[in-house]
């Protein structure tokens, strides 16, 4: 096991300071870099998301001349609170302390009156997105990143079998070449467009910063299945001592706030602010990896849809996928080793499918079948590592066996 590091109340100075310093390298980086008209690198990845600045990061830290292409003004992003697994340290074991808000050691469960907890023998760690995007753009300047804002990626041009990339940068055109492309620019992938790959399926998410209630061990996450409402389910997160975030996920054509807003009536809490963004969703027939004319190109993140339809948790599997990409362009990895990812994703599109046919009353027989061994089992085992281990549910509770046949067969016959 990792060492777990201490949880340490975030400097808000520093994301501010680290601004300022890298406001300094995205003009220097357009300067120098797009000064020629043509550029040659190594490897060009597209977005600056938490996968494509990791990937970065690994490739430079490897020797590779790297560049980060971001559409947006400024390398930065809105901020969202979310949980992430302990996975985290599996793939990143130097993850810093400082952006850690809260530790979470319970994970508590309901379905009309009947609930159930876990205790988390590793807990969860609450995070916020905009700290880990200014985090990670520090480290990928460290290492030599070159990080250019403004630039927006527009397709491929093919030229005597040499595949190059369009970019406008500040209304200027401009050509860059590289051994591999990373497309790493979220849901709205502009590189999957490019050439003619469907988008990645998403689906809404929205949550209110509410105070935390009164009583509430800020240790403890809390999740309601109300599938009259969702197939998904509603959220509490602490992201400190005194706030929480609630939220849910909803499907695409609902009204997502008009569902927020009811449940926040309901159990009594006052927005002070909305987060909101569109989660990607892992679907297998899409491909990640592919040629364009002589040059590979590989999605990673949101823009691969390396998230888990369980949860639509997708940090730890996108830096899993971004390392594995990383891995590949330098070596260390084969093909098998990309398709891990992919096949624990593959196991949580399974079972959504099979919790999408739950109603009320099965979420409740669900949550009366977890046993001793259930809830231990579940609490050593986290939501990033289930593939090799699942199937010892059935054997620990064999309830779980007459549920799953009745779910598949509706997922099958009833629609």
């Amino acid at each position: 096991m990792f060492p777990r590091p201490q949880v340490a109340r975030s400097n808000r100075l520093k994301p501010i300071f680290l601004q300022f310093l890298l406001n300094i390298h995205y003009n220097n980086a357009v300067v120098a870099l797009f000064a020629g008209g043509r550029l040659n690198y190594d490897i060009v990845v597209i977005g600056a998301s938490s996968a494509g600045l990791f990937a970065a990061e690994m490739l430079a830290k490897n020797g590779k001349r790297v560049a980060v292409l971001e559409r947006s003004d400024a390398m930065e992003s809105e901020e969202r609170t979310y949980i992430v697994t302990p996975g985290l340290y599996r793939v990143m074991q130097d993850f810093p302390s400082g952006i850690i808000h809260q530790e979470i050691d319970t994970f508590r469960i309901q379905s009309g009156q009947n609930q159930a907890d876990i205790q988390l023998s590793s807990p969860d760690l609450v995070i916020e997105r905009a700290e880990l995007i200014s985090t990670l753009l520090s480290r990928a300047a460290a290492a030599g990143v070159a990080l250019v804002s403004n630039c927006e990626f527009l397709g491929f041009e093919i030229h005597q079998g040499k595949t190059r990339i369009k970019v406008r940068v500040d209304n200027s055109l401009q050509l860059v070449s590289a051994d591999y492309l990373i497309g790493a620019d979220g849901v709205h992938s502009a590189v999957r467009k490019s050439v003619g790959i469907d988008p990645v399926p998403s689906v809404p998410l929205l949550q209110a910063v509410v105070d935390l209630p009164a009583g509430w061990d800020s240790r403890m996450t809390k999740v309601w299945f109300e599938v009259e409402d969702t197939p998904y389910f509603y959220w509490l997160i602490p992201r400190n001592r005194n706030q929480a975030v609630v939220g849910l996920i909803s499907e695409q054509g609902d009204n997502t706030q008009a569902l927020l807003d009811r449940f926040l009536a309901q159990k009594n809490f006052k927005p002070i602010s909305f987060q909101s963004g569109q989660a990607a969703l892992h679907n297998r027939d899409f491909p990640t990896d592919f040629l364009v004319g002589d040059l590979p190109v590989m999605l990673v993140g949101d823009a691969a849809g390396q998230v888990k339809v369980t949860t639509v948790g997708g940090t730890v599997t996108g830096f899993l996928g971004a390392k594995d990409a990383a891995g590949m362009i330098w070596g260390d990895n084969q093909l098998p080793a990309r398709l891990k990812v992919t096949r624990e994703l593959d196991l949580h599109q399974l079972i959504r499918r099979l919790l999408d046919q739950m109603t009320p009353e099965d979420y409740t027989d669900l949550i009366e079948m977890l046993n001793p061994s259930v809830t231990n089992f579940l609490s050593q085992h986290d939501r990033d590592n289930m593939r090799s281990h699942f199937w010892k549910l059935a054997v620990l509770q064999p309830r779980f066996i007459p549920l799953g046949l009745k779910l598949l067969f509706r997922s099958v016959f009833i629609q």
